[in-house]
């Protein structure tokens, strides 16, 4: 496989969506309207820039004007919006935010020559495994080069985490090994928050060698064709769900116009019923042992007879050591923590028990003991006269 930063992200994320997506080369079933707002506002800057290489600047109602006739032209009923509470003309103007403030920032446009504009770049990491990316833009600035990227998350990355990104450093390598460019900046900005982060480093190897790692891993899933799903805070993005094993039967009932008998339905329903029924005997069979309990003692009896049962109810009394970091240090002094290695409190409550400890330890470890009432009850058969 030729691999891209996309692909990579998208098995991490779940290697089944890397199955449908390039394995098998399945069309997204959806498009969830983050995306699809993240395309357009990229359109509209790519057209900013590219008007600005031909000595044009573009004005801000030219450009929002572009963006929303290509929002009108592309959107379609695949299109679909993550949180309900949300419509997607809050999506539109979301984007037309981005672009303003980005437009009234950086306005007039000139802060470096642009040397490309959605530059597609393909190279090889190693000598097995080659790589492909789009870099939104390309500037030099005074001999220095920049890789620019724009985001339209509503997540806002930490120092460690810009730091560990491999995508703009995948493309730092790139011009690399396309134009022979050592020292390249990378800068993102994120538009939701109208900020930009700048990185660079001396080298991006440890990039090249972290991607490797990451495609080893997919190699290795595509050989043993290992792909489950993975269920995370990503899946109602996902575009695959209506055929994914951990919607599929949710879309499947959604279509249908009764539910009630449909057999998985019926099945999940009585489960979940039994599971509450014992619960709840869980809890009736709890109080029911502790009235037979206090039954047998408020009435000196060892068992209880009922019809078919006799409840034989055993009361014994253990001891248990609390604060075991504190026991064990008094034991190291005393040097007797090998003979209870793990601090086998059973074996040394046995001990404290039957005085087989030195009297000045039996002291030492009394304030840190308790003692507990254990009770069991046995069920009998009970035994019928001829």
């Amino acid at each position: 496989m030729i691999y891209s930063y996309s692909a990579i992200s998208s098995f991490e994320a779940c290697p089944l969506k890397f199955k449908y997506a390039y394995i098998d080369k399945i069309e997204p079933l959806r498009r969830n309207i983050e995306a699809f707002m993240g395309n357009r506002v990229h359109e509209a800057l790519e057209k900013l820039y590219r008007d600005k290489l031909y000595e044009k600047v573009c004005s801000l109602e030219e450009l929002l004007n572009f963006y929303n006739e290509r929002w009108k032209k592309e959107m379609s009923e695949q299109i679909f919006v993550t949180k309900e509470e949300y419509r997607i003309e809050n999506y539109r103007k979301m984007g037309e935010r981005y672009l303003i403030d980005y437009y009234n920032t950086y306005k007039p446009f000139d802060e470096g020559r642009i040397i490309a504009l959605e530059k597609k770049v393909f190279f090889p990491l190693n000598e097995k495994y080659w790589i492909v990316g789009i870099i939104d833009r390309i500037v030099e600035k005074d001999g220095k080069y920049e890789v620019h990227d724009y985001k339209t998350s509503l997540y806002f990355p930490t120092k460690k985490e810009i730091e560990n990104d491999c995508q703009l450093q995948l493309y730092a390598l790139a011009l690399d090994y396309l134009y022979g460019i050592k020292e390249v900046e990378l800068v993102w900005h994120f538009l939701a928050f109208n900020k930009e982060i700048r990185l660079k480093k001396r080298s991006y190897e440890g990039a090249r060698m972290e991607l490797i790692k990451k495609i080893e891993k997919i190699e290795k899933a595509i050989k043993s064709n290992e792909f489950p799903p993975r269920e995370s805070s990503l899946c109602p993005y996902c575009e695959y769900q209506p055929i994914c094993p951990v919607f599929r039967h949710k879309y499947k009932l959604e279509e249908m116009e009764e539910i009630t008998e449909e057999e998985g339905f019926k099945l999940v329903n009585e489960y979940w019923n039994i599971l509450t029924k014992i619960e709840e005997l869980k809890i009736l069979k709890e109080e029911i042992k502790e009235k037979l309990i206090e039954y047998a003692k408020r009435n000196n009896l060892q068992c209880v007879y009922g019809s078919e049962k006799v409840a034989n109810i055993k009361i014994s009394k253990n001891l248990y050591f609390n604060k075991k970091l504190k026991i064990k240090e008094i034991l190291k002094k005393e040097g007797l923590y090998e003979k209870y290695t793990k601090l086998d409190t059973w074996k040394l409550a046995d001990d404290f028990r039957n005085n087989l400890l030195p009297k000045h330890l039996m002291e030492k470890l009394r304030e840190f003991i308790e003692e507990k009432e254990n009770t069991r009850i046995y069920l009998k058969n009970l035994e019928r006269e001829e």
